[in-house]
């Protein structure tokens, strides 16, 4: 994989985590809405996802079997065991979930990954509240898989086609229905962002270097000015500068090789561990701050805030290197005495 994409990764899971600080803080007495402006980390995903599968799939014929079976392994495993988690914290100690309430459909459908109103929240979020992104992921790998069907030009645009209906049907047709309103939201149009940037990479010509400098300039300052208020909005003033931030990295890259940083690389290795633990490490920490005599609610705020992020991101590490790559490893059933190159391409789909 690139780099740079990994430090995207890297940067893109952090901004998740910041998000997630602000619910603990606020009931340390410490408001911080500020932190939201790290939900465009979710856009940059997205956007990524797109890139990638267009890129990892790229003429590959009679693949939509194989390619399920990789998504399989990489994504449900992991999130069923997270999911159940929450649901034996539901079950066991349910003052502790403070956005949690048994639903019956609810918690069925949050493994199906499919979109139901949470019975605390209102909102089309599963019982792993941070799931309703790989909602959206799930029905793109789904729908995705279907589409390699065609031929490899006929791919992207049968995809871009297939959302921009959708899209269009949900801007015209208002309903109530959680499916509709899901799946016909403008943030899949993200998707086709990341699709166009494969294509580009694969077929088309390099961009010069200093351009890409300007690309990731101008989309940062583009991310970091952004009001989030509608999925419309949204896409325009966080998905198009996510995009603009995807392809100024991968002009850079193309241009030159980017130096790898250990800990940025691990931090993109790890970042769907960072995703699948950091809310609940979040809580947790929370939870042990809200009964430490501090009488300041900015000391409280500051110090929880410094330990929280500590221990997500080392918590998310560990998790990655004990649970996520062992668990990968032994459902791909790899034989004990695996070569070199074997072992090496395990590495490899482990972090894509």
């Amino acid at each position: 994989m690139l780099e740079s994409l990994q430090y995207l990764r890297a940067i893109g899971s952090l901004l998740v985590v910041g998000v997630h600080l602000e619910p603990p803080l606020q009931r340390l007495g410490l408001e911080a809405p500020w932190l939201y402006a790290g939900a465009f980390g979710v856009d940059i995903f997205f956007v990524l996802s797109g890139f990638l599968i267009l890129v990892t799939t790229y003429r590959k014929t009679d693949y939509t079997a194989e390619f399920y079976r990789k998504r399989w392994l990489r994504i449900v495993p992991l999130y069923w065991m997270i999911t159940t988690v929450v649901l034996i914290l539901l079950l066991a100690t349910p003052q502790l979930v403070k956005s949690g309430s048994l639903d019956t459909w609810h918690v069925i459908s949050s493994y199906l990954f499919l979109p139901s109103p949470h019975p605390v929240l209102g909102s089309l979020e599963p019982l792993f509240v941070p799931g309703w992104t790989m909602n959206y992921e799930v029905f793109y790998f789904v729908t995705w898989g279907l589409i390699l069907f065609l031929p490899q030009k006929a791919r992207a645009p049968a995809f871009g086609a297939l959302i921009v209906g959708l899209v269009t049907l949900g801007t015209l047709v208002k309903s109530g229905n959680p499916l509709l309103v899901f799946y016909t939201s403008p943030l899949m149009l993200e998707f086709v962002f990341g699709l166009l940037l494969g294509i580009w990479y694969k077929e088309g010509a390099p961009l010069p270097r200093p351009l890409g400098w300007v690309l990731i300039g101008l989309g940062l300052l583009a991310l970091l000015s952004a009001a989030h208020t509608t999925p419309w909005v949204r896409v325009f003033q966080r998905g198009l500068p996510a995009m603009m931030l995807l392809a100024g990295a991968i002009t850079l890259e193309r241009a030159r090789p980017v130096r790898r940083i250990g800990v940025f690389a691990l931090l993109g290795d790890a970042s769907y561990s960072t995703y699948l633990t950091h809310s609940i490490i979040l809580s947790a920490v929370g939870q042990v701050f809200a009964r430490l005599p501090l009488t300041s609610p900015a000391v409280a705020g500051i110090t929880y805030g410094v330990t929280g992020v500590a221990a997500a991101i080392a918590g998310s590490i560990v998790f990655h290197k004990v649970v996520e790559r062992r668990l990968l490893k032994l459902m791909r059933d790899k034989p004990a005495g695996a070569t070199s190159a074997a072992r090496t391409k395990v590495a490899q789909e482990v972090s894509e």
